[in-house]
């Protein structure tokens, strides 16, 4: 949802030859970056037009104020009288500088900062998109507003839902190429629109953004239980998410999202569709299946697919593959021969001569997260990352 605020800012000062702004929330000098612009930019919204008394809003507090033991702080938390005449937190606001995506991982962040301090509001912006929240206590969830109310909605409890509405039908199988071809023909852009590229032949394009298509539909969700290397807790959806990978590249945008346990550990792996290119070859735009994994060291994709280099197609039959390349962040490139003998001893299955196949589905009907062939394949995209994890862990003990 696009940002409602702008207007003037504090006065600009210099110090040590740096501008600052005059925070007046602070009462004291603030050097400017573009986080900070957003931070005053939302102060000044929120007492000019939602009339929060400046008396009742904090910038920059440590949640140790509130008796949490972190050394975390929130960007703005508006505060209000209880009935005992205590000053409590109502809503908790997290500013990010324009660049930032507005991913899951954000809101998470936030969602446990109101949490922990007990606030019902929540709103998360970059200057340029704002999401607003309200924790609804019976559902136990955060529900979307279209807006943060003003303080006296605050107070009273007066707001509007963002209603999202129904997920439009899916796109008819016999209606995917010409999608592809022609409700995309006037695009500019690298890719379809669907995170796959214009240089990826339509003879694998129609199949991947079947597949995509299939795991964005969260009207299906895939059965819980035992798969491969990993138990499915929950099937969580589709969620927003921002990730890097061992080049410094950065993914952004939507990954279907699957609560697993592993070795008794409870993570999440992701999966999504995007385009890639190498540095050295920034006009050879790609496609490529990504799979993200979130532990409780760094979030990354631990698997990257390029899909012209390892899905072919044969007959009416696409089979997915995967050439053992493996990056482990700063130490360089593993190597495939080590990784092989990692599956050979953890998921023998999908060794296949000197490749890793990773399922074949027929490309006859639209792909869905409850088809046992799309089952397979999710199971063995995600057995494998764990597998690839495991040999980076190994790398990185071995070479430190």
């Amino acid at each position: 949802m696009e940002a409602a605020f702008s207007g003037k800012l504090p006065p600009i000062y210099k110090r040590n030859g740096r501008e600052c702004y005059l925070d007046p929330i602070r009462k004291k000098l603030i050097y400017i970056t573009p986080e900070e612009t957003v931070r005053q930019r939302v102060i000044l919204y929120l007492t000019d037009t939602l009339h929060v008394p400046i008396q009742e809003i904090i910038s920059e507090q440590h949640l140790s104020h509130y008796g949490i033991t972190s050394k975390k702080r929130a960007d703005i938390v508006i505060h209000a009288l209880d009935a005992d005449q205590q000053s409590v937190p109502i809503a908790v606001i997290e500013c990010k500088a324009p660049n930032v995506y507005l991913d899951m991982k954000a809101k998470e962040q936030m969602f446990e900062y109101c949490d922990l301090m007990g606030a019902t509001y929540a709103m998360l912006t970059n200057g340029i998109d704002q999401y607003c929240f309200r924790y609804d206590a019976e559902k136990d969830e955060y529900i979307s507003l279209t807006e943060l109310p003003d303080y006296k909605g605050m107070l009273s409890d007066q707001y509007e839902e963002w209603n999202l509405g129904e997920l439009p039908p899916r796109i008819p199988f016999n209606r995917l190429e010409s999608y592809l071809k022609e409700d995309f023909s006037d695009r500019e852009d690298d890719d379809y629109g669907d995170g796959i590229s214009k240089l990826t032949p339509l003879s694998l394009a129609v199949p991947i953004f079947n597949l995509w298509e299939g795991l964005l539909d969260t009207r299906v969700k895939m059965p819980t239980g035992k798969y491969g290397l990993f138990e499915l807790i929950e099937d969580y959806g589709v969620r927003m998410l921002s990730y890097g990978n061992a080049a410094g590249g950065k993914f952004f945008g939507p990954y279907r999202s699957f609560l697993v346990k592993v070795n008794e550990n409870t993570e999440f792996f992701s999966i999504g569709v995007t385009t890639y290119c190498k540095s050295t070859s920034p006009d050879k735009v790609k496609t490529c299946i990504v799979v993200a994994h979130d532990d409780e060291k760094e979030a990354h994709h631990a698997l990257q697919l390029v899909v012209e280099d390892n899905v072919a197609i044969t007959g009416d039959k696409v089979n997915f593959y995967h050439s053992g390349k493996i990056a482990v962040g700063r130490q360089g490139s593993g190597k495939i021969d080590e990784l092989r003998m990692f599956v050979e001893d953890r998921y023998p299955r999908i060794i296949s001569g000197k490749r890793f196949f990773l399922g074949s589905i027929i490309n006859d009907r639209l792909w869905r997260l409850d088809d046992p062939d799309v089952i397979e394949l999710i199971e063995n995209l995600i057995s494998y990352s764990i597998v690839r994890d495991e040999y980076r862990e190994y790398v990185k003990a071995k070479r430190n």
